[in-house]
């Protein structure tokens, strides 16, 4: 069936921007590896060594991580955790169940799909193609595309900006129309400071949802078939 212009002006949503990690790709434990490896090769100590320790690196881009916790083996930590990562950790990660059939009924239903990340290129485009997603999600925005990361609201506005070059939402599309569905607590901020409708995935597990509920978002989901309610 196609979508009439009455139908789309109808939905309380325009578009759905997702969270990359801990949201859509379970990826965990290719990161933690990637870390291990890196800094072990260079530092001479095992990074993260434990869940806490790896939830006070992921929020973080990985230029700030390896300033903050490698020292002067900053960029060497980093160049190899990319070149692991990209070759041999990307092999364990793979999709959150019932992500893959959320993507595409959103699709389906006409839903723009953009992804939003504090991640590298690199990496990004490393799990698209190993998770086979690329086709759904055409629009991105990564550590590259803006000099501030969530929770600045800088990354959402910029994803905006994309969906509107491509001719996905209209110029006029007000922020508030647009959903970031997240797992971290800052991504529940960005989506607030950026005007837009914050919704809180608990499925992922690496942060609480309390956590997330601290941040007021306006909907949440313990599995990701439950949002399509909030997606007519």
């Amino acid at each position: 069936m196609t979508e009439t212009a009455e139908s789309k002006a109808a939905r309380p949503f325009q578009a759905v921007l997702f969270d990359w990690d801990g949201t859509i790709a379970d990826s965990t434990r290719g990161m933690m590896a990637a870390m291990q490896f890196a800094y072990k090769q260079h530092t001479g100590r095992i990074f993260p060594r434990n869940m806490e320790e790896f939830r006070q690196l992921s929020p973080l881009r990985l230029a700030e991580s390896t300033a903050r916790y490698a020292g002067p083996h900053a960029e060497e930590v980093a160049a190899s955790y990319l070149w692991y990562y990209t070759h041999e950790g990307y092999r364990s990660t793979c999709l959150y169940p019932g992500v893959r059939a959320l993507l595409e009924e959103l699709r389906r239903r006409g839903y723009p799909l953009a992804v939003v990340t504090n991640t590298g290129p690199e990496r990004l485009s490393t799990d698209l193609r190993h998770l086979e997603l690329s086709a759904l999600l055409t629009v991105t925005v990564t550590s590259q595309d803006t000099a501030e990361r969530k929770p600045h609201p800088a990354p959402l506005w910029k994803a905006r900006e994309k969906l509107i070059a491509a001719g996905l939402i209209a110029a006029e599309t007000p922020a508030e129309t647009l959903a970031y569905v997240g797992d971290h607590p800052g991504d529940m901020a960005a989506a607030h400071a950026a005007g837009m409708v914050a919704v809180a995935a608990f499925w992922g597990g690496i942060f609480s949802p309390e956590s997330l509920l601290a941040e007021r978002p306006e909907h949440w989901a313990h599995q990701p078939a439950e949002l399509l309610t909030l997606f007519p």
